[in-house]
């Protein structure tokens, strides 16, 4: 069989199959002499592991973009630990971990205001979608706004409803800071009671329970 070497004339080819990060791995294999003493294994396990980080990374941001937080950029990594915020590096490190969203354990984030409560929330969604979990934040009123402007027998208020309801972790930022009417009270309390063992919900307020 003649050499038919690699070049970016195939990546059409690679890029219409979704290999993209692949096609770009092996092509650069392919004309780089440093890859050379590389067995075919290695090369093709390099390329494949480049596919997978970046098909993670392309779940990650459509993730984010899916749950709304306001803050995309929002990481435990950039949280700070200064004197006088009762934040502990370890617990954060933890619920970073997600293993809460996993046992589908609920989180009270509570401070005054300007503390960070907000920031923590969009961190922890990025943390989340980082382990593929879905995720849905809102403040408590824009959710109130929202749920009002359906008709109750309107199927995309049941489509919004069933995602409130299924997704992994569901962000109520703001709790109770501006009220809201009886009807969106009854409804909070109907979406609190379905997400019991199907999600965790995380609540930031200023108010103790």
């Amino acid at each position: 069989m003649l050499d038919q070497h690699l070049t970016e004339d195939d990546m059409p080819l690679l890029t219409k199959l979704r290999l993209t990060a692949f096609g770009v791995t092996v092509i650069g294999i392919a004309n780089d002499p440093s890859f050379d003493e590389w067995s075919f294994s290695q090369k093709i396990r390099h390329a494949l592991d480049q596919e997978t980080e970046a098909r993670g990374e392309r779940r990650m941001l459509k993730l984010l973009k899916a749950s709304r937080t306001p803050n995309p950029a929002a990481c435990v990594e950039d949280i700070h630990y200064r004197d006088g915020r009762s934040l502990n590096r370890e617990v954060v490190a933890r619920l970073a971990a997600c293993k809460w969203v996993e046992r589908t354990t609920n989180l009270l984030i509570l401070g005054s205001s300007s503390v960070g409560k907000s920031y923590l929330a969009q961190a922890l969604v990025n943390a989340a979608c980082r382990r593929d979990c879905t995720a849905a934040y809102y403040r408590l009123d824009d959710l109130a706004n929202q749920l009002a402007v359906y008709q109750h027998a309107d199927p995309s208020r049941l489509r919004f409803l069933e995602y409130l309801h299924s997704c992994d972790v569901l962000i109520l930022d703001d709790f109770l800071t501006t009220p809201i009417t009886g009807e969106a009270t009854a409804d909070l309390l109907n979406i609190l009671a379905a997400r019991e063992g199907r999600g965790s919900t995380v609540v930031t307020s200023q108010f103790d329970p």
